[in-house]
């Protein structure tokens, strides 16, 4: 029981990231989620916290085309 409360939290924390990072006048209200809504919110929400990571920033780094 206590691993499906921190799975639906965790979904809920990405669901909310990704809905902020639309813009206001994109936003669906939350009373017209469904299932979809929620999942690719959630997705959204992953992509946008995996973007700005140290990995990523030397993996641009490493494939930066080089000037010869």
């Amino acid at each position: 029981m206590e691993l499906l409360l921190i799975l639906g939290i965790t979904v809920a924390v990405f669901a909310y990231i990704g809905r902020t990072s639309i813009p206001a006048s994109e936003r669906l209200p939350l009373s017209s989620w469904r299932v979809s809504d929620v999942a690719r919110n959630a997705w959204l929400g992953l992509i946008v916290c995996a973007v700005q990571t140290p990995l990523d920033r030397t993996m641009e780094e490493t494939f930066r085309p080089s000037r010869q």
